[in-house]
């Protein structure tokens, strides 16, 4: 289970605050697959980075299972870290290498006890035809599933997604959205997918929290059957399609 407790954080900009996140109370479960929903600068990358600990909140606690994330250790935020998996907006692969070399690079940075192969990844994304070819000679739904692989050999217990659909098209969204529902389904992991694309949310997730600036406006579970319209506010039309928990 993961809890966020009266979090707050602040980045400073010369001489004035910028308030990144305001009074943040949040709960998901283990094993769920869970959104983030919010405009740009509502805060949700944010929310996102205090759980793999590349920041720290000013006030509040961030609680992954038995950790205390802000108050680790470095010792223990390094094993903690080892169990927790990105997939990123941009892909960021290491265009000098091949796409088995970017897919093994954590199991060359760190010990895994029951790590994946790099065939067994590359055959559940769908790219065993590409393990010998390089960044540039992919499309970029291709780049992105081998993204998706990299943060899936270490058999991650937490797989954090940061928008990982918005440099794509329609048709590529689906199908890498089709690679996380079965990346769930097959390997349990607790899930965690920041977007604005509310279709995304309705594929993939069961639950969503609805940011606006900095804060948490609402938790609302998937509605398949909504329709969007477009006069009301981003958070008025998210709720629409989702609904109450």
């Amino acid at each position: 289970m993961i809890q966020i407790q009266e979090v707050n954080k602040t980045f400073r900009d010369e001489d004035t605050h910028v308030y990144a996140l305001r009074d943040i109370h949040l709960t998901i479960d283990k094993g769920e697959a869970f959104g983030v929903i919010g405009e740009s600068g509502a805060g949700k990358s944010t929310l996102l980075r205090l759980l793999n600990a590349l920041e720290r909140p000013d006030s509040g606690r961030v609680l992954v299972g038995d950790h205390q994330v802000n108050q680790l250790s470095r010792k223990d935020l390094r094993a903690y870290q080892k169990d927790v998996s990105m997939v990123f907006q941009q892909f960021n692969l290491l265009n000098n290498k091949t796409v088995e070399e970017n897919v093994r690079l954590p199991l060359t940075l760190h010990q895994y006890d029951h790590p994946l192969t790099v065939d067994a990844v590359l055959n559940f994304v769908g790219l065993e035809d590409k393990k010998h070819s390089y960044p540039s000679q992919l499309s970029g739904g291709q780049k992105q599933r081998v993204g998706i692989a990299r943060a899936l050999i270490s058999r991650p217990t937490l797989l954090l997604c940061d928008e990982p659909t918005s440099a794509l098209d329609q048709n590529t969204t689906e199908e890498i959205v089709n690679v996380l529902k079965k990346a769930h389904e097959v390997f349990g992991m607790t899930i965690i997918v920041v977007t604005h694309e509310l279709a995304v949310i309705k594929a993939l997730c069961d639950r969503s929290a609805v940011m606006e600036d900095g804060r948490i406006v609402d938790i609302v579970s998937v509605q398949k059957s909504a329709e969007l319209t477009d006069f009301k506010s981003y958070h008025e039309r998210a709720i629409e399609v989702l609904t109450h928990a």
